[in-house]
């Protein structure tokens, strides 16, 4: 499975083109995705969810002999941003359905340090988030529905931190690694108008199997266009706090999330 890092990105058109042809932030969502469509009974039902997530990164990773706090704004996103592909695939039937979420990242930022050991830091980092799931539609309204899932949360990142010594030399770690949680959540939507709609999303999972804790939030708005397509908008965040040897990361990405979904 490729190493990669954690992506964000900036336009909504850009990023929905690049998820297209692939993935997506993690994080994530990374279990279900941010958007869900409405079980169909009695047939199969499909949806392809591009999305874009411009994200901050708050936390601390170490590598080898070196740590460092990781503090990437959403400006530093943008600036930073190499390639973020993210997405969403699910197929259904009746009240169940098996889908994925896909996000891949690849991002760098500088990182001060206070000038005593070390001036500053370079962080670079790409990662992949790949949670697949399987939900089940335990209540549907005409107004409300609201389904629980469990699946797994792959994680497969490639990481370098270079310290830069007061004294001009640098010393430099990488860590090239993967792993993998098992999570529990649920979703649901809440029709407020003929179009407009409410759309959550959360999960929790990890329980020390790889991780001490991953975890994943939406909330937003959506539009339906029509039948078939929708776009939504709204805040997504996912934890990440993993140790093993001499790599550890504890960080949590969060930011605005906007996609669109196509039901058929």
């Amino acid at each position: 499975m490729p190493n990669n890092t954690l992506r964000l990105l900036s336009t909504f058109v850009a990023l929905a083109g690049s998820a297209l042809a692939g993935t997506s932030a993690p994080g994530s969502s990374p279990a279900p995705a941010p958007l869900s469509t409405p079980a169909e009974s009695g047939g199969w039902w499909f949806r392809a969810a591009p999305y874009g997530w411009l994200t901050a990164i708050d936390g601390d990773i170490g590598i080898g002999p070196l740590s460092a706090p990781v503090d990437i704004s959403m400006a530093d996103t943008l600036d930073t941003l190499d390639m973020a592909v993210m997405g969403v695939l699910e197929a259904g039937i009746d009240r169940w359905s098996l889908g994925v979420d896909l996000v891949y990242g690849k991002t760098s930022s500088d990182i001060g340090a206070g000038g005593r050991l070390f001036d500053s830091f370079r962080f670079e980092q790409k990662q992949w988030l790949i949670s697949p799931f399987l939900a089940y539609r335990v209540i549907e309204t005409e107004g409300y529905h609201m389904d629980i899932f469990a699946g797994a949360r792959f994680t497969v990142i490639e990481a370098e931190l270079t310290g830069r010594l007061t004294h001009g030399d640098d010393l430099v770690a990488s860590r090239d690694t993967d792993w993998a949680d098992p999570i529990i959540g649920v979703r649901g939507q809440a029709d407020l108008t003929e179009s407009l709609f409410l759309r959550y999303n959360a999960d929790i999972g990890g329980f020390g199997a790889s991780s001490d804790l991953v975890w994943q939030a939406f909330l937003g708005l959506g539009y339906n266009v029509n039948p078939h397509f929708s776009i939504a908008a709204g805040y997504r965040g996912l934890g990440i706090d993993y140790s093993k040897g001499s790599f550890s990361l504890d960080t949590v990405t969060h930011g605005p999330l906007v996609g669109f979904e196509l039901r058929f």
